[in-house]
């Protein structure tokens, strides 16, 4: 009989805090969420939107969306954001960056080379090379 209360007594401990730990961690990923909405609002300019041109959908679901970007010598984009992405280079040649709040800086993109890059604010590409750069890029939407 001791045996039995102590399991029921251990079972409720283990719900109680099982249900503590998930509101606490839904008050975290709500309040979270909600300051990653308003951040999100104020700084998400798909590339795909803002320049239609140089951005193609190759493949879009839950979990990734993979985007073809072209960029032609002498051609500048549209101000744009990126959620973090992994990037493969088809064809390489010269860009420069310039970045909103820093320093333009020129970039060497090189077939075959490939990429992992966190979230990256508001920017613009100019291709000052000779040759069209084309860049495959991963966006990461979930990991659930």
């Amino acid at each position: 009989m001791t045996k039995f209360i102590l399991l029921i007594t251990l079972l409720c401990l283990l719900i109680n805090c099982t249900q503590k730990s998930i509101s606490n961690e839904e008050k975290y990923t709500a309040s979270k969420s909600s300051a990653l909405e308003k951040e999100t609002v104020q700084l998400n300019m798909d590339g795909v939107e803002v320049s239609p041109e140089n951005f193609k959908i190759l493949l879009e679901n839950e979990f990734v969306r993979i985007v073809e970007y072209s960029l032609k010598p002498g051609e500048k984009d549209n101000w744009h954001t990126h959620p973090p992405k992994s990037g493969y280079v088809i064809s390489g040649g010269t860009l420069k960056i310039y970045p909103e709040n820093g320093e333009p800086f020129i970039s060497d993109e090189k077939v075959g080379d490939t990429f992992w890059s966190d979230y990256v604010g508001k920017h613009y590409d100019e291709n000052i090379g000779s040759t069209t750069v084309t860049i495959v890029l991963t966006e990461i939407k979930s990991l659930q």
